[in-house]
């Protein structure tokens, strides 16, 4: 038989071990909700290129920075549409998810070559000298319909340093 003191000990135990692992699990399951949060997604147009820096590819951990500006609209945290090239040049634009693309509209791409700081989520530097950072100048444009039959192939974008 079991004492009154030995009951109590199971039941501790049972509640210190036992019920935050069961709350654990109630807690991940409603974090695991797939829908995406934020409004509602737009369809996006693949878009591709390669940049060429100085006649060259850039050295890791130097990265060309493609940001994709929608004409007319101020800088307010709305959609913009980025990439960071790989050391061989290629880029694809993403808006939700890697490479899925930009919504229909007109953009000004913009280009810096820095370096991506993980620790704190950010990109640092221009060895550009601001020369592509700035969309009411930059030259490089992009326009996405909506009535592409695949993705749209920039082609080679030839930056400088100098």
């Amino acid at each position: 038989m079991k004492t009154f003191v030995s009951s109590l000990r199971d039941q501790f135990r049972f509640s210190y071990l036992v019920a935050p692992a069961c709350l654990s699990a109630v807690l991940l399951a409603g974090c695991s909700d797939p829908s995406p949060t934020g409004p509602p997604r737009v369809k996006t147009v693949p878009v591709k290129g390669r940049v060429v820096v100085d006649g060259g590819t850039v050295q890791l951990p130097k990265q060309v920075m493609i940001q994709a500006h929608l004409n007319g609209v101020a800088e307010s945290g709305e959609l913009e549409p980025a990439a960071f090239a790989v050391p061989e040049g290629d880029f694809s634009l993403s808006t939700y998810e890697t490479g899925d693309g930009v919504p229909v509209g007109e953009y000004t791409l913009t280009f810096r070559l820095g370096q991506r700081n993980l620790f704190r989520g950010n990109f640092e530097g221009d060895d550009f000298k601001g020369k592509y950072a700035d969309a009411k100048t930059a030259e490089h444009k992009l326009s996405v319909t909506g009535n592409e039959t695949g993705p749209i192939d920039l082609g080679t974008i030839e930056l400088s340093t100098k």
